[in-house]
């Protein structure tokens, strides 16, 4: 009987996932929504580090490019011609004509046209006895220009009327003179971008009746 009997086979054990494992197994991997989010933040950050690199390249470029300057100008080379001056008890003045050139430098990188400008030649407190202009004109980009004027200088008894030591300065044979100009213009940018600019200059000079020259002159 003991050798009649089946000999049957214990069944392999089972075995049982839990609830999170079997939802995972039950859920496929979307691998294509997962390459595409990938995708997605490399475009955001190759599209910041574009907006970046322009905005870099435009400051250096306004730094450079379209930065303006006012142009500086000075008085240069003044001479003096038919000088002539008076000095008694009743009466004390000068005259003259003078030439000089101005030197206009302009140190933007685009080219300046000026016009309406002037320069004053005056004697004391700012009472004018000289006037001349400055001729429409153009420097270029990073150039500098030289301009001759000439103009009639001209004291009489006004000054005197004011109380102004003329006759002691004309004793001394060396009167000082002030001179101030004013320049306007417009800085031009690639054709498109332009900008007006305005250069003020103040010189100091002696004028030497002697030598009937010049002398000492000082631009600022």
């Amino acid at each position: 009987m003991a050798q009649n009997s089946k000999i049957i086979p214990l069944a392999p054990p089972r075995k049982y996932l839990n609830s999170d494992q079997e939802m995972n197994l039950s859920k496929p991997i979307n691998f294509y929504n997962n390459n595409k989010n990938q995708r997605s933040s490399k475009c955001f950050v190759h599209f910041l580090s574009t907006i970046v690199l322009i905005s870099i390249v435009m400051l250096i470029f306004s730094m450079i490019f379209l930065r303006f300057k006012s142009p500086s100008f000075e008085l240069d080379l003044i001479n003096v011609q038919n000088l002539r001056f008076t000095n008694s008890t009743n009466s004390s003045s000068f005259s003259m004509i003078m030439g000089a050139e101005i030197i206009v430098d302009n140190e933007n990188l685009g080219r300046i046209n000026f016009q309406d400008s002037s320069l004053s030649v005056f004697l004391y407190d700012n009472i004018t006895i000289g006037f001349a202009n400055i001729n429409v004109g153009r420097v270029d980009a990073r150039k500098s220009k030289r301009m001759g004027i000439s103009f009639q200088v001209r004291a009489n008894d006004q000054l005197n009327h004011s109380n102004w030591n003329l006759s002691t300065d004309i004793n001394s044979r060396m009167v000082k003179l002030t001179s101030f100009g004013e320049f306007r213009g417009k800085v031009k940018a690639m054709k498109i971008i332009s900008r007006h600019k305005i250069s003020l200059m103040n010189c100091t000079m002696n004028l030497n009746l002697t030598s009937q020259a010049i002398q000492d002159l000082l631009c600022s």
